[in-house]
């Protein structure tokens, strides 16, 4: 996802002070942005002063076997001309080395505008002046700028924060958004923008979202004009289902359609989506903004991951499920966020205090998980992949390290696949698999001139295993096949590009993947199939009528921001219609899944402004106390897109249950260890309560969820309704998140938000989805994911209710 703490960038990536020692071949410095030299140009490298101006220059390649050396005098030496591929140079007396890259210079191809391969550059903020960082060049966004169009990347993703720049209604400072704009731009490189953190006088009700829709299609529009040709594609926010929009999933999808109004008013070639969702398998959060009608306000689906590769087929599933139930397969589904956590925890010293650096071996995994990930996205389907990130990023606490440029702007092994990825295959289309053998996978692809390559590599731990400390590329795991109807001499190249012969009826596969011309008549065993669908007649809904809520506090939000508890049989709230249109309109409005009053007969709503009515509605509630409140109109004969609450009477709800009483819950011998850290459970005398303490190693992805395994028949949840316990933590801002995982007998889990506990004791009731057979359940567990290396939680109580 993407990481949460690049929000708070200023505060979060260089904030110490940097230690004395240099980045590793800190003195050698190449003529080339990034040190990435397109094939043909001079490989020239320079000393810093105060070098040896006489010495010997040592060039290794990227499995560190030495491929020449020579003397040199003077200031600098240039190496004679090298294939495309990843190299190291060491001078002899110099510790460390310089890295650098060859890789083709894509002005001589041709560009393909659909282009899959992407990255996510996020320069505007990271690369963006860091005092606390030694190494970052004075020029860092032309660098990331340039490195990016070496490789031949043709889309970006960036970022714009908009109280930075519309502080004041009107008042506009574009600071070094336009700028890397232009310099992206110059070089070719469209953008696909995405803006969040709305300033402080667009919210009066809301804690991140605009409440003034009027204020957000002004922005959005203004955005459109401001940056049109360049950022030609916009995001609305990002990951909207997790923190940065704490609001309802209704809230969301308002903005949503303002913001789509206003972009495509500024500019309607443009491409709108909204923010790019963070949680695989996608939560009920995702299917209510869609009963909110915002399908009807995106062009594409846009989603971030960080999964392991072996669990891809089943987050794109899970996804074609979701757009398949909203009648929306024709949206294409962008990844704007794909990210590596295989290769762990940074395990070298980055010369920066607290933030550490990939050791070589680490740059070696996430160079083999870029091209593996990339094209089994492509395979499933996948329309766009932006890996991220381009520039330096450190988070957890400095530990993890996520660019594919160092912290002094050069270029990673990584860089150089993803070069190699679209010069082979970024004019060409996927054609099927091929069976290779045990051990292999093979990929076919067709180029645009009709020429056929296959992609190849031997299965590692990073196509089939989940996140592992400690892996290397020691071992290539080579494995032997012949390719069918293929004898005689194949050209290929491998991951970094570099080319190499081999024997069409004695290949190797390793598990670095490597790309091989074949013949044409070369056929997929397993052919790829499209998931392109076209759209059905849609229907001709009325998109500038926009509806919005605003909530008394007789609703309050569940925790998913999927629904709300009713605290009263009758409830009231604000209800804004929005006309994004420069024309009066006038129609009715109605208000469905029970009584209302408040909202006249007829409706008039000026041009480019609003009307609100006072609603008091009685919900209608069926035998599991949930309902629905649904908003929706008719102007001018035509449809509007319908706004909706679900709603249910938690209270009630519970008083109609049968409460039993679980004291076995809070006994610590019933609960299976289960953390990423070193878990303790201990049962406190004093507060009748089950304490679990966690503390985790360092670089973890640090979290805990102990396992109770149900008493069978005794403790069956058939028929359960609610599960309801106290909770308190240790330190609320410590917790990223609470969960109840509920696990079938077929092996599944549902994953259940809780709130976050305080410091002090309070109720936390939860209850079972309907479509949930109670008597599948065999294990609970009930956990945190953690934002401190310790930490703690309590829980008494615990009781399930069942339907009486």
């Amino acid at each position: 996802m993407m990481r949460q703490m690049i929000l708070i960038l200023a505060a979060a990536i260089f904030l110490l002070a940097p230690a004395a020692e240099a980045a590793d071949g800190d003195t050698v410095t190449a003529a080339a942005p990034g040190a990435a030299f397109l094939q043909g140009e001079e490989l020239r490298f320079s000393l810093d002063a105060g070098a040896a101006e006489n010495g010997r220059w040592i060039l290794r390649n990227w499995q560190d076997e030495i491929i020449r050396e020579e003397n040199f005098s003077g200031a600098g030496f240039t190496l004679p001309a090298l294939p495309n591929g990843y190299y190291k140079l060491e001078v002899a007396g110099i510790p460390g080395s310089r890295s650098f890259a060859v890789v083709p210079d894509p002005e001589k191809r041709e560009k393909n505008p659909d282009l899959f391969f992407a990255v996510d550059s996020a320069q505007s903020w990271l690369a963006a002046p860091q005092k606390e960082n030694p190494f970052r060049p004075a020029d860092a966004f032309a660098i990331v700028s340039e490195v990016a169009r070496r490789a031949g990347i043709q889309m970006v993703r960036e970022r714009l924060r908009w109280s930075d720049v519309e502080p004041e209604p009107g008042k506009f400072d574009w600071k070094q958004y336009r700028l890397n704009a232009d310099l992206l731009s110059e070089r070719g490189i469209r953008i696909s923008g995405v803006y969040h953190d709305a300033p402080s006088w667009t919210r009066s009700n809301t804690p991140r979202l605009p409440s003034d829709l009027m204020a957000n299609y002004r922005f959005a529009r203004k955005l459109a004009r401001e940056f049109r040709g360049k950022m030609t594609v916009w995001e609305f926010w990002n990951e909207p289902d997790i923190g940065f929009a704490p609001e309802g999933a209704w809230d969301y999808a308002a903005a949503l359609k303002s913001a789509y109004l206003g972009f495509k008013a500024g500019d309607p070639e443009l491409t709108v989506a909204p923010g790019g969702y963070a949680r695989t398998p996608l939560l009920n959060y995702n299917h209510v903004v869609l009963l909110n009608g915002a399908g009807d306000y995106a062009d594409i689906f846009n989603m971030h991951t960080y999964a392991v590769i072996r669990d891809f087929p089943a987050v794109l599933q899970d996804i074609r499920n979701h757009l398949k139930r909203h009648n929306l397969t024709h949206l294409p589904i962008w990844f704007t966020e794909n990210g590596s956590n295989m290769e762990g925890a940074a395990r070298e010293e980055s010369g920066i205090k607290g933030v550490r650096k990939h050791s070589p071996a680490q740059e070696l995994l996430v160079a083999e998980y870029i091209a593996k990930m990339m094209i089994t996205m492509q395979f499933l389907g996948v329309e766009r992949d932006f890996f991220f990130v381009l520039p330096p990023y450190n988070e957890r606490a400095g530990k993890k390290d996520w660019g594919m440029l160092r912290h002094d702007f050069t270029v990673k092994p990584g860089y150089a696949v993803l070069a190699t990825l679209i010069d082979r295959l970024g004019n060409a289309e996927p054609e099927g698999e091929i069976r290779l053998g045990d051990g292999i996978k093979g990929f076919l692809y067709r180029r645009r001139d009709g020429r056929k390559i296959l992609v190849y590599w031997s299965i590692s731990e990073l196509d089939t295993k989940e996140e592992r400390p400690n892996l290397d590329t020691q071992n290539l795991l080579s494995r032997k096949f012949a390719l069918p109807g293929s004898g005689g001499k194949l050209a290929g190249v491998d991951h970094f590009g570099t080319p190499f012969e081999a024997d069409g009826a004695q290949m190797t596969a390793t598990r670095f993947p490597a790309f091989i011309d074949c013949p044409p008549s070369l056929r997929p065993d397993i052919p790829f199939i499209s998931q392109k669908t076209e759209r059905s007649e849609p229907e001709k809904l009325d998109r500038s009528i926009v509806f919005r809520t605003e909530l008394s506090d007789d609703f309050k939000l569940w925790v998913g921001k999927d629904g709300t508890d009713i605290r009263n049989d009758t409830v009231r709230f604000k209800l804004q219609a929005w006309n994004f249109s420069g024309r009066e309109k006038q129609g009715r409005i109605s208000v469905s899944g029970g009584g209302s009053r408040g909202i006249p007969d007829a409706v008039t709503l000026p041009p480019f402004g609003k009307s609100e009515f006072e609603v008091f509605f009685k919900p209608a509630l069926n035998e599991t106390f949930k309902g629905e409140l649904r908003v929706e109109g008719i102007f001018g004969g035509r449809a509007t897109s319908p706004l909706v609450i679900p709603l249910r009477n938690l209270k009630a709800g519970m008083e109609a249950c049968r409460e039993v009483e679980m004291p076995q819950l809070v006994d610590p011998v019933n609960w299976r260890k289960n953390s990423s850290g070193e878990q303790t459970a201990a049962y406190d005398e004093d507060e009748n309560a089950l304490c679990f303490t966690t503390e985790y190693p360092a670089g973890v992805d640090r979290w805990t969820y102990p396992e109770y395994t149900l008493q069978l028949p005794q403790e069956s949840l058939a028929g359960a309704r609610i599960i309801a316990f106290e909770a308190k933590s240790s330190e609320p801002k410590g917790i990223r998140q609470m969960l109840l995982m509920l696990v079938l007998k077929n092996r599944k889990t549902l994953q259940l938000k809780v709130n976050v506990p305080d410091t002090e004791w309070e109720e936390c009731r939860i209850q079972l989805p309907p479509d949930i057979d109670g008597g599948e359940i065999v294990k609970i567990r009930l956990g945190i994911n953690s934002r401190r290396d310790r930490i703690s939680y309590r829980i008494r109580n615990v009781r399930f209710f069942y339907a009486r």
